[in-house]
């Protein structure tokens, strides 16, 4: 299940690599922020609105300022209040240290809109507002599975409970690979358009696996044996053996969408003698060569279509 986050104006001023102080407007300060955009005003100061972001964080940097500085006093309040009036803005931030003037004051005063300001120019601010929203702001969803770092790639083990998702991460977790999340998976979207998965604070560090129960990874295995979290660059889905034809040259590339991003997905039927760890090493490798371009059922496909093509352009030798 997909759910958005939010943070109110009030936590944002206890974030202290922000530099944040409030100007006015304590009464505001509970407006939530739900969106991992920044605003600078621009031409809104001017009564222009269309494509104004409407639900975004507002800042005012030195060049805002100086449009303030010299623009009518009534005018300036009337097209600020209109601007605030047009959405949700959850506050408006004045960077370089800069004090909001009057006619800004009062407009953001009667929207019920707080002002901040802080110490940062206002291209540094703008560049760890943007990456502290990512991380809180980002689209989050849960998935039942196995997240392990095999080989430096990110492995989502998907598959029907009691299929084995965790012995197969055990057995790769004893190969030296290392665990991030045993059957729940926390999945966050990144702004680099990536996956970024985590486990939940509550099962941190530990798996479950029928017949043992509950496993303190750390403990058994040592304190390398766990990351907090890692990037998913592909899904394995452990599949109960179907009458379904396979793909045995693996030339379709077949994929699944989490969070609106598309990562390479790869079904491992499970049937006695199979080692599933061994062939997840293989495949995150086979993947790794993949992303850099290096596909090897297609070579080989196309190979023997060259063959076949050079042997039909022959003269029949009977």
């Amino acid at each position: 299940m997909e759910f958005t986050k939010s943070i109110t104006v009030a936590e944002l001023l206890q974030v202290k690599r922000l530099n944040l102080e409030l100007v006015c407007g304590k009464r505001y300060i509970h407006r939530e922020i739900t969106l991992g955009s920044v605003n600078r005003p621009g031409l809104a100061l001017c009564g222009h609105l269309d494509n104004f972001r409407t639900h975004s964080v507002q800042v005012f940097g030195r060049g805002e300022q100086a449009f303030c500085q010299k623009e009518n006093k009534s005018r300036l309040r009337a097209n600020v209040t209109k601007m605030l009036e047009e959405g949700q803005v959850p506050c408006i931030i004045m960077s370089a240290d800069l004090d909001p003037l009057p006619a800004l004051r009062k407009a953001c005063l009667s929207a019920d809109v707080p002002v901040l300001k802080t110490t940062m120019e206002s291209t540094a601010f703008v560049t760890e507002f943007s990456r502290f929203l990512d991380e809180k702001l980002a689209p989050v969803t849960h998935v039942h599975g196995v997240l392990v770092d095999v080989n430096g790639m990110g492995v989502l083990i998907r598959g029907e409970s009691g299929i084995g998702k965790s012995e197969c991460a055990l057995e790769l977790i004893k190969r030296g690979h290392i665990l991030v999340a045993d059957d729940v998976v926390e999945i966050q979207k990144s702004r680099g358009r990536y996956l970024l998965g985590s486990c939940p604070t509550m099962l941190k560090h530990y798996m479950e696996v029928r017949g043992l129960g509950i496993l303190d990874v750390p403990l058994l295995f040592g304190v390398g044996s766990t990351l907090d979290e890692t990037k998913i660059d592909m899904e394995v889905v452990l599949t109960f053996p179907s009458d379904k034809p396979l793909d045995r040259l693996g030339v379709e590339q077949k994929t699944t969408n989490i969070l609106g991003v598309e990562i390479p997905s790869l079904g491992l039927p499970v049937t006695p003698g199979r080692n599933l760890a061994v062939l997840i090493e293989v495949a995150s490798l086979n993947q790794r060569l993949k992303s850099q371009g290096l596909f090897s059922a297609k070579e080989f496909s196309q190979r023997i279509l060259d063959k076949m093509k050079k042997g039909a352009g022959k003269p029949d030798a009977t």
